[in-house]
C-alpha cells in the first residue's frame, strides 16, 4: 500500500512554479509507518503542491536518505539523514540553503502557517 502511495507521489508531482522561486518543500517517508499517517500525508502533498508551485516553491518528495533533490534556485541540494527528526516529514528550504525540518503530517493550513513562519 504505502508503496503505491508513494509511486502517485512522484507521478502527480509538479514541475512548474511561479515566476520567482521563494525556496524549496520537500515530502519525506522513509519508512513503513501507521498506514493512516502515510495516506494522510500523501492526501495533503497531493493537495499542497499544486498551491505551493503557484506561489512560488518548488516541491519534491523523497523516500530514502541522505535526500537529494534539484530545486528552483540550485541544482544537488543535499539533506543530510541527521537533521531528520522522524520517519515522516518536511524540509523547508531558502536559496541560501538554511534549512528547517518538520516532523508529522500537517494540514494545508499548518503548512502554510509554517511556511510563512519561515520564508518571510
Amino acid at each position: 500500500m504505502k508503496l503505491i502511495l508513494l509511486a502517485l507521489m512522484f507521478l502527480f508531482a509538479s514541475a512548474s512554479y511561479a515566476d520567482e522561486c521563494k525556496g524549496h518543500i520537500i515530502f519525506y517517508t522513509l519508512s513503513d509507518g501507521d498506514g493512516e499517517a502515510d495516506i494522510d500525508f500523501s492526501y495533503y502533498y497531493h493537495k499542497s503542491t499544486p498551491w505551493l508551485n503557484e506561489d512560488g516553491y518548488s516541491t519534491s518528495a523523497h523516500t530514502e536518505t541522505p535526500i537529494k533533490t534539484n530545486t528552483c534556485f540550485a541544482d544537488n541540494v543535499i539533506v543530510p539523514s541527521e537533521i531528520l527528526k522522524l520517519s515522516l516529514g518536511y524540509v523547508f528550504v531558502k536559496p541560501s540553503l538554511e534549512m528547517e525540518v518538520h516532523v508529522g503530517v500537517m494540514t494545508g493550513v499548518d503548512l502554510s502557517d509554517a511556511i510563512n513562519e519561515f520564508y518571510r
